[in-house]
């Protein structure tokens, strides 16, 4: 399996987020340690939640609750490690991105 640094899979979610017209925003809390890296802000109004890992790196312990936290309370919280996972990401981001876009086509603005 190939080796993908954080770094590359973070500015590959960001730009490909970027051409799907979602904000892939660095995230970091002064109150919770362990929340996930990114916070992905989607046009239609849907936030996702990304770590990014070194491809083979494990969540923390802390990282697991709060990821566990997350989603009891609604979120969507996805891990990234490689191409495959990231790819994942990509999909639903293009996904809710693609329905916005015909939404305000039809002029069904949300809220």
């Amino acid at each position: 399996m190939e080796k993908y640094s954080e770094k590359l899979l973070e500015k590959k979610l960001r730009e490909r987020c970027k051409d799907y017209g979602a904000l892939a925003l660095k995230f970091t809390s002064s109150t919770y340690t362990g929340l996930p890296d990114r916070l992905i802000l989607l046009p239609d109004r849907t936030v996702l939640w990304v770590e990014v890992k070194t491809t083979g790196q494990k969540l923390s312990p802390e990282q697991a609750t709060r990821k566990k936290m997350l989603e009891r309370r609604g979120h969507t919280v996805y891990v990234v490690d490689d191409l495959d996972s990231l790819a994942l990401v990509l999909v639903e981001v293009k996904e809710y991105a693609m329905r916005y876009r015909e939404t305000q086509y039809l002029g069904g603005r949300r809220g």
